[in-house]
C-alpha cells in the first residue's frame, strides 16, 4: 500500500468521524465497509485498498484495524498516520475514536462522499448487535468459512450482495485479472 493510499484510509476515517462527532471503531469499520459495497456496486471500483476480511463480528478493514491497535502493518506507516490525526476519547468511552484534524476533501471524491453519507446516515446509530447481524452477509459468510484460504472478502460477492448489474460484476473481474497480471 502506497503512502497516497494510507493517507486516503486516513482521510475517509476523519470524514467519518468529523461527521458524527466521534463513534466508536466497530461503528468505523462498519460505516466503511457498507460504503465500499454501495460505491463497488455503482462505480465498479472501492473506496480504500485495504482488503476487508471476515472476522467474528463482521468485515473489517485489516490495515486500518491494525493502526487503530497500534500497529504498523506491514510495509505501511499507517498506525503513525492514525495516531497524527485520530484519539481515543479516554477511559470512558476508550473504544471512541475522535478526529484530531479535519479531512482533506482533495483524497475524497464526490462518489465516495455519497456513499460514506448514505453509510453514515443508516448505521451510524445502529447497535452492536444490529450491525453485527447487517453485516453478517453473504459476502462476509463466504470469506469467514472459507476453508484452507483467506478471509479476505471478495469484491466480486460483494457485488453480488448489492445485486450489482452484470456489467459491473464483468468490469470489476476484468479489473482483477489485470491487477493479478501485475503483481
Amino acid at each position: 500500500m502506497n503512502k497516497y493510499e494510507q493517507q486516503k484510509i486516513i482521510e475517509v476515517v476523519l470524514y467519518i468521524l468529523n461527521k458524527t462527532g466521534g463513534i466508536d471503531f466497530y461503528h468505523v469499520f462498519k460505516i466503511i465497509y457498507f460504503a465500499e459495497l454501495k460505491h463497488l456496486a455503482k462505480w465498479g471500483h472501492r473506496i480504500i485498498t485495504d482488503n476487508l476480511c471476515a472476522l467474528d463480528y463482521g468485515p473489517v478493514p485489516t490495515m486500518l484495524y491494525d493502526a487503530v491497535k497500534g500497529t504498523n502493518a506491514k510495509g505501511t506507516s499507517l498506525a503513525d498516520l492514525f495516531k497524527e490525526n485520530v484519539k481515543f476519547a479516554g477511559n470512558d468511552a476508550p473504544n471512541v475514536l475522535l478526529a484530531e484534524a479535519p479531512a482533506n476533501m482533495n483524497y475524497i471524491s464526490e462518489s465516495e462522499i455519497e456513499a460514506l453519507d448514505e453509510s453514515i446516515a443508516e448505521n451510524a446509530s445502529l447497535t452492536f448487535g444490529q450491525l453485527k447481524e447487517k453485516s453478517h452477509d453473504q459476502a462476509w459468510y463466504e470469506a469467514f468459512h472459507r476453508v484452507n484460504g483467506t478471509n479476505v472478502i471478495s469484491p466480486i460477492t460483494m457485488l453480488k450482495v448489492m445485486h450489482a448489474d452484470e456489467s459491473i460484476i464483468e468490469y470489476v473481474k476484468e479489473q482483477l485479472e489485470l491487477e493479478e497480471e501485475f503483481v
